[in-house]
């Protein structure tokens, strides 16, 4: 749930200043509309905080790990659900503008079967919605981007022949922000001479 007591109190402060002023010499209709295009400003720049902050735990870069582990090892990491449902909360706390709703709705649709594959232990069945989540965390992202820059939106995919990017296995995600704690353990015991 977005805490919406900041927004509370100030638009009771501004109504304390709306009221103050009609007490005194009543509110011009300039007054007015300058309260109203603060309020609308102040909308607007928590609406696009809340997407800049959803943009972390939605990183598609988590993706790869995890989806190569559930799809080519058949297993499920042990951060996978609390990943997953990181995402998934992030998912829920932002107030999506109506033109991200189609994306933000299809997206947590298959991070709901994710992540109940998940929960279940059952790496066959997280194969297809890992495939699918992958997949659409990139589409995600880059209309997530496009709409912070007011750039065009992308439809929303179609899922028949969706597949995740091909990553190089020296990309970026490598760096230790993105690795899920197995894959730093992996590492980490290779770098100790263990197998």
């Amino acid at each position: 749930m977005t805490p919406r007591w900041p927004i509370l109190a100030l638009l009771t402060v501004l109504s304390a200043l709306a009221f103050g002023l009609s007490a005194c010499s009543g509110p011009t209709t300039a007054d007015l509309e300058e309260i109203e295009l603060d309020l609308a400003r102040l909308a607007e720049s928590n609406q696009r905080a809340q997407i800049l902050a959803a943009l972390e735990p939605l990183d598609p870069l988590r993706y790869h790990h995890l989806d190569s582990v559930v799809r080519d090892e058949a297993r499920i990491p042990s951060d996978a659900v609390i990943w997953a449902t990181r995402a998934r909360e992030a998912l829920r706390w932002v107030q999506w503008p109506p033109e991200l709703r189609g994306h933000v709705d299809q997206y947590a649709e298959w991070l709901d079967s994710l992540l109940s594959a998940f929960r279940a232990d059952d790496p066959e069945a997280a194969a297809e919605p890992s495939r699918i989540v992958h997949a659409l965390a990139h589409t995600v992202e880059a209309t997530l981007e496009a709409w912070l820059s007011n750039d065009s939106l992308p439809s929303v995919p179609d899922l028949a022949g969706l597949e995740p990017p091909a990553h190089d296995s020296h990309d970026s995600h490598d760096s230790h922000g993105a690795m899920s704690d197995d894959q730093m353990q992996d590492d980490a015991s290779h770098d100790d001479g263990h197998e």
